[in-house]
């Protein structure tokens, strides 16, 4: 019995170290991959609007006897222009910019273009036909400045992304429309909505 628990208490030693060996096994081939640093946010500025083309106003460019008066841009519309043609042949062109000054680029995801309609301005003895035959024969049109269309996906740079917008109200001298008394000429809402690209 003695002979017995001597060899336990030899297994017992041995097993001791052989479990004490493969620790010291595995640690030797074992190793350890660290990793650290750090990161920043800097967020980018959005800065995306309307500005003079040149000076601090909004001059028309005329052809014709037409005339326009009011205009006003803010950096992020263009409204009150009151536009008079008087004959075929009239034109009023505004010229303007949108530009991209923040630090992300930016993508005209949505254009929906206004539209003309016409009707006898109040007081006016012109019937609806004759505004009808008179707005059938005007040419409303925003492009850009080189006349190429703007079309939804266009592309301003950040930093220093510009476009040259050009507005413009034409009647076609090839009109016969001859309306005898004012014709009023609403101009519906354009809009251009950009995002991050």
């Amino acid at each position: 019995m003695e002979r017995d628990r001597g060899f336990k208490i030899v297994a017992l030693i041995a097993l001791i170290i052989a479990i004490a060996g493969l620790s010291f096994g595995y640690a030797a081939w074992s190793t350890t991959l660290t990793i650290s640093g750090s990161a920043k946010i800097n967020p980018a500025t959005w800065d995306v609007h309307f500005a003079y083309k040149s000076g601090s106003s909004l001059t028309p460019t005329i052809i014709g006897n037409a005339s326009s008066t009011g205009a006003t841009l803010t950096s992020t519309s263009v409204s009150g222009f009151d536009i008079t043609l008087k004959a075929p042949g009239d034109s009023v062109t505004y010229n303007w910019l949108v530009k991209n000054e923040g630090g992300l680029d930016a993508k005209l995801k949505t254009y929906n273009f206004g539209s003309i309609s016409c009707a006898p301005a109040t007081g006016s003895t012109a019937t609806q036909t004759q505004a009808t035959a008179v707005c059938n024969d005007l040419t409303y049109s925003l492009t850009y400045a080189d006349g190429s269309a703007i079309s939804v996906g266009d592309v301003l740079v950040k930093n220093t992304g510009s476009k040259e917008l050009k507005m413009t109200l034409l009647w076609k001298s090839t009109s016969t429309a001859t309306p005898p008394d004012d014709i009023k000429v609403t101009v519906s809402t354009t809009t251009m909505i950009y995002e991050q690209d």
